[in-house]
């Protein structure tokens, strides 16, 4: 998002990079992307996709040499992690926001919160707000994975936040007179936002993902994980009323925000867009095409970014999407946003 690095739940004060290495802590792997800033041009110097680390782990993750840099960029579901968009009466422009953001999430004195203003009202007007909260320890995990050496820890958000910002410096030309839906799946977590001329109306994340339609199928067929992923990535066997059951309680909420937000702003739906793991399988594309009325676009990340030869390796050609809060996270460290 636009002011992404204000709404970060860490970050290092006082540095404007020019090179920077984007890391999204995922289930499925690391994804890793390094960025450079040469006046108003951003290019991808190298990507790669990481064995899983865990943030207990004892040692950091092992980057490749194209990977290496002086800093990174963190970001990660982190499961006890809350965020809101909420509204709230500004008495003044200098309200603590922290404050009333903590109050919003009943977060305890034991988090850290991040807020940003998206939309500032005057008077006895409601602004609207968007809120984080993420335990003080678990924040902690992730940046001493990083506490000796280089790279060192320049920022930490959630992934879905980076990945909205990847989407807005991207789309964003595209839909700032829309109304549109953005996706990003994972393997265990799904972030859905709603945007009205790139301000983000709702955000929610759902305990849904590509591990659970996997374990869904598998019981329904009788076949190993393996044969499970190849069914959900477009094999021959009709799976989608095992997909649909999965995804009744996310796509019931998508109808419902879909409603909420058309109303609030007097407009309708315009597009939907989807990243991550599972955006390029038909049978999740078809369940949120059966609510909201499209089919979700696939984006990639790299979009508007020169992609320097070399920079990505040929076995990722074709999974650009699943980098979205990798670069997003990156983006928003080198305040390109």
């Amino acid at each position: 998002m636009s002011a992404k690095p204000k709404t970060a739940i860490s970050k290092e004060q006082g540095r404007r990079l020019t090179h920077l290495l984007g890391l999204d802590f995922a289930t499925s792997g690391i994804k890793a992307v390094r960025l450079k800033k040469t006046k108003d041009l951003i290019a991808l110097a190298a990507a790669d996709i990481l064995p899983p680390c865990s943030p207990d782990a004892e040692e950091r993750p092992a980057l490749p040499k194209p990977l290496a840099t002086y800093y990174a960029a963190l970001c990660a579901t982190m499961d006890d992690a809350a965020l809101r968009v909420f509204t709230q009466i500004l008495p003044s422009e200098d309200e603590d926001i922290d404050a009333l953001v903590r109050t919003s999430l009943n977060a305890a004195a034991d988090c850290r919160v991040g807020g940003l203003v998206l939309s500032l009202a005057k008077g006895k007007r409601e602004s609207t707000l968007l809120g984080i909260s993420v335990p003080e320890k678990t924040i902690r995990r992730y940046l001493e994975l990083f506490a000796n050496g280089a790279p060192a820890p320049h920022s930490l958000e959630l992934s879905g936040l980076a990945a909205l910002s990847a989407f807005l410096y991207n789309r964003g030309s595209q839909t700032e007179n829309q109304t549109v839906c953005v996706i990003e799946t994972g393997a265990r977590h799904t972030y859905a936002s709603f945007l009205h001329r790139n301000q983000l109306q709702i955000i929610n994340r759902f305990d849904v993902g590509g591990d659970l339609l996997v374990r869904q199928v598998e019981i329904a067929l009788g076949v190993d994980a393996d044969m499970a992923g190849t069914i959900l990535s477009g094999g021959s066997v009709d799976v989608s009323s095992q997909v649909r059951q999965v995804l009744l309680p996310f796509t019931r909420q998508l109808a419902i925000y879909r409603e909420f937000v058309e109303r609030q702003n007097k407009s309708t739906l315009s597009a939907v867009y989807i990243s991550g793991g599972l955006a390029t399988s038909s049978y999740w594309q078809t369940a949120v095409k059966e609510v909201l009325g499209f089919i979700p676009q696939v984006w990639s990340p790299f979009e508007k970014i020169e992609i320097q030869p070399g920079a990505c390796p040929e076995n990722l050609k074709g999974q650009e999407s699943r980098f979205a809060a990798a670069v997003g996270a990156a983006l928003a460290g080198m305040e390109a946003l």
